[in-house]
Order: structure tokens, then sequence, then C-alpha cells
């Protein structure tokens, strides 16, 4: 094959590949907080309303996951533990919440607050004023109540 031609191929093959790129690009994912399509945690729960969550990104039941979780004033969330790591943010209200292990005292997180949970710790919590926050696990999704099955 001649030098112009071999030279012309690549320019196409590579202007090729530069579209292809271009147009394989994944759109940005946008939800308004008031178009979050909110759920009960739990659906059988004496008040389905005083715990609801919305998935964003990812799906729950095979990798990690984005959500928020929003809970009336006066919500309690037992001990319980995950078997993937939580980073959490508080968007509105305050989280009172405490762990095993030396962090038994409750901390009190306000909006913008971070807080890193690990795999596998108990911990509880509780909204003394409605709260929303996201949450983001780096697995599936997981929930195990420590009373009934300890880490």
């Amino acid at each position: 094959m001649p030098r112009a031609s071999r030279t012309t191929l690549a320019g196409v093959v590579i202007a090729s590949a530069l579209a292809a790129s271009a147009q394989a690009q994944e759109a940005m994912h946008i939800i308004a907080m008031k178009d979050i399509p909110w759920q009960p945690c739990d659906p059988s729960a004496k008040d389905p309303a005083a715990c609801q969550l919305a998935y964003v990104n990812g799906d729950p039941g095979k990798e990690p996951n984005h959500k928020y979780v929003k809970a009336k004033g006066g919500f309690v969330l037992g001990p319980h533990w995950h078997t993937g790591n939580e980073t959490i943010v508080i968007t509105k209200g305050v989280v009172h919440i405490a762990a095993e292990g030396g962090q038994e005292k409750d901390a009190v997180l306000n909006v913008g607050d971070y807080l890193r949970i690990p795999a596998r710790r108990v911990h509880w919590a509780s909204c003394p004023v409605e709260c929303i926050f996201y949450l983001y696990v780096d697995g599936p999704d997981s929930y195990i109540d420590a009373n009934a099955k300890r880490p």
C-alpha cells in the first residue's frame, strides 16, 4: 500500500475512533430535589412514611449505589450494620449517630457534615427533626439488624 494511502487510512481510523469516543460519552444524570422518587425504607413498617429513600444511581442489589434517605422528626434507626462502607453527607436537619466500639455516645451531624461508616460497624441513629442525607454505599446495599445477627 502506498505511503499516502496508509497515512490517509490512519487518519480515517483515528478520526473514526475520536468520533465514536465522543458519541460514547454518557450524559449527565440530574435529579432535582423536588423530583426525588421517594419510596418507603420499609413498606411493612407501622408508618411507611417515617423513613423514605430514593436510589439515584447504581443497582443496589448488585453494585455500589447512591441514594438519599429522608426521615421524619423523632425517627429512630436501631442498631444495625452493612456489608459495605457508607459515606454520608447531611443535606437537611440534624442526625444523631453512634456506634459500638468506643463511639457509643451520640455524635451530632448538621447540614454539610460528612460521615464515613466502615463496613460491619454496628451503629444507630435518630433524627430529632426531619432530616435528609445523601448516602453512598461502595457495594451492594445491605441492612442487617444487629439484634438478629452480629457482624
